[in-house]
């Protein structure tokens, strides 16, 4: 329950937290000594939160400075530009002018801190006395810890690669100095360490924790296997070697860890009970629902989110200009993303022959998700339209001027407006009038692992094993869910066709929740899909003489400058800070 959640926040205040970024500090504890906490299960799970609070898994929060605005990780792929030019989304990232002195979030996240903390618990859990915690509540224990280490060194090697595997708490004082300062392991020594992780915390959490909310299951470490096998098995087909394998999986190594992301793939499915939400007969509206309503059908692994009390942003900073309390509107979806979305009645996207895409109504007779994902002109939103024409054209005049001509959420309303012609409505939380959510105001839960990603997993590993009919059997019901009517089973597709609408498919499921620039990056194809001229659709409104309002729609390139990303890119730089810290630490290739 949140309410259990909102208890081990109050708690977790009787801690002072540790500010330093050297792992090798132990956190003070203020007030309650070292003892109290290992002998008493409620602090324990107190010092466990913290843990949990500071890791990088959560996309709705606010990111800052680091991306620019609320602008989120998303911005930085092809589904979004920022859409303000001065933050560093805009004038570092997306260009590719960033290297080793601005290691800065959100892309850089250098766990050890919080790896200490995990190590620290294992050594004391494994020696807790029985009168403190009974085995099963220690194994539980045990087990989040063991996923939360796999979480932290996931998330390290998809930036930087292979990083120093450290599996003891270290103390300054008594760890030897070729131990304080290790060197870097290879790429496939940490995703095999994370598989191990994984797999012990498979072997020992629990189903779920009655009345705790937000805590890892035994399937959360699943999904967690599921996504890391495939990451490492994408990295090994289509990355290369490097640095000793510092960086990079050997080749020969692809098909056995796509073989592990299908089997923990089918044993959620099949085992778990999870199922895909389908609660609404509307398909558009179960889609939005879906990150709305907070059920627990589809969702495996969440971090919970208390309006009012303990809020993030995403609400102030991404809705439409007009509905803004402050700021908003700070993701711009490009039309490159919009044109991923298949006509309706006929399953091929808008550019394939005989589509039947009707330029004259390009967001109608498309795939349900669109509307639930982004807002297009004239879309009822919180009660009102959103208006993104750019000018109203009467008598063949036209008139951009603001309350007259140009909508109230238009291009070129203000510099705040959208810079594409399009809006981020996934997320969004909507009514029947403006609800002007304040910051730290939104209480939406982030969705971390979801049964569509798993579906999803599954159907791209079948894909790569050269299963075809296992791949279609697993993205049918994803397709079913989201109300289309043709090609289900993309059965006019096969080889890297068919690879390649599966990744489509992953796009548009899965957009604006953190994958897109991690997966353009694993499959390689990033300095493509990432280095595009962004467009984006200005809107006309038309009035006749009888007063009927129609609309004509223009593509234009919508950022100055195209995005930039080079080879260099597909691993972060480990940075001249650490390795001034630790001069055993190689750096990336072309940093």
């Amino acid at each position: 329950m949140k309410s259990y959640y909102l208890l081990i926040i109050f708690l977790a205040f009787m801690f002072t937290a540790c500010t330093d970024d050297d792992f090798l500090n132990e956190p003070p504890l203020d007030r309650i000594t070292e003892t109290d906490v290992w002998n008493d299960k409620a602090l324990m799970d107190t010092y466990f939160f913290q843990i949990y609070e500071n890791m990088p898994w959560d996309y709705l929060q606010d990111f800052g400075g680091g991306a620019g605005g609320g602008a989120h990780r998303d911005a930085l792929s092809d589904l979004a530009r920022s859409t303000y030019s001065w933050t560093p989304a805009s004038n570092s990232f997306r260009p590719g002018n960033w290297g080793t002195s601005n290691n800065s979030w959100p892309l850089d996240w250098w766990g050890y801190y919080n790896l200490w903390k995990i190590n620290y618990s294992i050594e004391n859990l494994e020696e807790t006395s029985d009168n403190v915690l009974s085995e099963e509540e220690r194994n539980n224990r045990l087990g989040e810890m063991y996923y939360l280490r796999a979480f932290c060194y996931f998330e390290m090697v998809k930036r930087f690669g292979g990083v120093p595997i450290i599996l003891e708490a270290q103390n300054p004082e008594t760890t030897p100095d070729e131990e304080l300062f290790p060197v870097r392991n290879t790429e496939k020594e940490v995703y095999d360490q994370i598989l191990a992780d994984v797999q012990a915390a498979f072997e020992t959490l629990p189903e779920n924790w009655p009345s705790q909310e937000g805590r890892a299951t035994k399937w959360a470490a699943k999904a967690l296997e599921s996504r890391a096998a495939l990451y490492a098995a994408s990295i090994a087909k289509y990355g290369s070697l490097q640095l000793d394998g510092l960086v990079g999986l050997p080749s020969s190594e692809a098909e056995a860890y796509y073989q592990i992301t299908l089997n923990a793939s089918q044993t959620i499915i099949q085992e778990s009970g999870h199922t895909l939400f389908n609660q609404y007969p509307d398909p558009t509206e179960n889609y939005t629902r879906l990150f709305l309503d907070e059920t627990d059908n589809e969702t495996i692994f969440k971090k919970i989110w208390i309006p009012f009390e303990k809020g993030h942003s995403y609400d102030l900073r991404n809705v439409p200009y007009s509905y803004r309390l402050d700021w908003g509107s700070s993701m711009s979806p490009t039309k490159q993303f919009i044109d991923s979305y298949e006509v309706l009645s006929t399953g091929l996207l808008p550019d394939e022959p005989g589509s039947g895409y009707d330029e004259n109504n390009p967001w109608e007779n498309r795939d349900p998700r669109l509307k639930a994902t982004i807002i297009t002109n004239n879309d009822m939103f919180q009660g009102s339209p959103v208006e993104i024409w750019y000018g109203t054209e009467i008598d063949g005049n036209i008139d951009t001027s603001n309350g007259t001509g140009i909508g109230k959420d238009g291009i070129g309303v203000h510099p705040d407006a959208t810079k594409t012609g399009f809006y981020v409505r996934k997320y969004l939380e909507d009514g029947s009038n403006p609800l002007f959510i304040p910051e730290y105001y939104s209480g939406q839960d982030c969705l971390i692992f979801r049964l569509a990603e798993i579906y999803l997993n599954a159907a791209e590993a079948a894909i790569e094993l050269g299963n075809e009919g296992l791949a279609r059997d697993f993205i049918e019901p994803i397709r079913t869910r989201a109300g289309l009517t043709q090609n289900l089973r993309l059965e006019p597709f096969s080889g890297e066709e068919l690879r390649d609408r599966i990744r489509n498919e992953r796009k548009l499921e899965l957009a604006f929740e953190d994958h897109r620039y991690w997966d353009v990056r694993r499959w390689r194809i990033a300095e493509e899909a990432l280095s595009i001229q962004v467009q984006g659709v200005r809107t006309l409104r038309k009035i006749n003489a009888s007063g009927e309002e129609t609309f004509t729609y223009e593509t234009f390139d919508a950022e100055p400058d195209k995005m930039n990303f080079s080879e260099r890119h597909y691993y972060m730089p480990i940075g001249q800070d650490r390795r001034n810290n630790n001069n055993k630490l190689i750096e990336n290739p072309g940093y």
